[in-house]
């Protein structure tokens, strides 16, 4: 399985250890409004998800299952995302349009999910805008297209991944 790293830090600015030496760079999405503009957020958001719907169209896949799903009440309201949180659940098959909503909520704080498919595919997330993606091909395209568009795709292994 190939696994990589998917973010908006550029790998230059970590030390050895592989620590993010920027300490002005915005984290998260309660930092709209005073480290980062909502207009520079929602293109970085879409960015991520735009990544995961075009690691999923080089595999093929047009459905996917929710492999782990925590909600955090107080968020899922502000977002209104209580109808479609509603109809999701652990082990079920999702769309691309249900991916990239659940993406959008997880990059958001407002829940925390995996997303994967049998031995081939997953996205995992992580804290401070971490996103891991694993396929099981070097999806060379998909990767330069993704590095293009502003992100940086870095090989690593998920921390999340678990062992059966």
């Amino acid at each position: 399985m190939y696994s990589w790293r998917v973010t908006k830090y550029d790998p230059l600015n970590r030390d050895a250890d592989g620590s993010y030496l920027t300490p002005e760079e915005w984290t998260c999405f309660s930092e709209v409004g005073t480290k980062v503009s909502r207009e520079e957020y929602l293109k970085t958001e879409q960015k991520y998800i735009n990544a995961i719907r075009s690691f999923m169209t080089e595999l093929g896949l047009n459905r996917v299952h929710v492999i782990a799903l925590e909600q955090w009440s107080d968020e899922v309201k502000s977002q209104n995302a209580n109808e479609f949180l509603s109809k999701i659940w652990i082990g079920k098959a999702i769309t691309v349009q249900e991916v990239q909503e659940l993406a959008k909520l997880t990059l958001r704080n407002v829940i925390w999910c995996k997303l994967g498919f049998k031995n081939q595919f997953f996205v995992h997330f992580g804290y401070d805008y971490y996103m891991y993606i694993g396929e099981s091909r070097d999806c060379t395209k998909t990767k330069d297209a993704v590095t293009r568009s502003g992100l940086f795709v870095e090989r690593f292994d998920s921390p999340y991944l678990t062992t059966r």
